[in-house]
């Protein structure tokens, strides 16, 4: 029986996971291949990605991984092109990279202000630029933005 995803092809930033166990990436990446999407599985650091093919494989699924900065345009533009050579579209895009440094407006520095700015907004203002086109391109897709809860309330003073 095929899944609900079959032969979709899933964009997934953030495919790694920084320690052992489930991040959203990983999780992201295993969901959709056990229904039947195709993985293009998108991190900073390939060491990091290791256990998210494995267990993506484990489902059945075709999984690839590039490594990219996707703070940086020409670096997103490779991303989406090498996803389309590779599987000829993109159906889906989840936007799973972010993070925080500790500090609120009187601590952090302004360098780390503009770090976290392009790590958390310009990553997904980027890759829906690149992305948006190809879906266009195959009728429409689907865009999932992830978020910390320390979006949206206090977590506590850099200790």
């Amino acid at each position: 029986m095929a899944g609900r995803l079959q032969d979709k092809v899933a964009i997934i930033t953030g495919a790694g996971c920084v320690g052992p166990g489930w991040g959203n990436g990983r999780a992201a990446s295993v969901r959709f291949g056990r229904e039947g999407a195709k993985i293009f599985a998108v991190d900073l650091r390939a060491e990091t990605m290791v256990e998210t093919v494995e267990r993506t494989k484990e489902t059945g699924a075709s999984i690839e991984t590039h490594l990219c900065d996707v703070t940086k345009d020409e670096e997103v533009e490779a991303m989406v092109r090498r996803c389309i050579e590779i599987f000829g579209r993109v159906d889906i895009l989840i936007n799973n990279v972010g993070g925080s440094s500790p500090g609120g407006a009187v601590a952090l520095s302004e360098e780390n202000w503009h770090k976290q700015l392009d790590f958390n907004l310009k990553s997904v203002f980027l890759t829906c630029k690149h992305v948006i086109p190809e879906m266009e391109k195959v009728g429409g897709g689907a865009i999932v933005n992830t978020a910390s809860t320390s979006g949206i309330r206090y977590t506590g003073a850099p200790q």
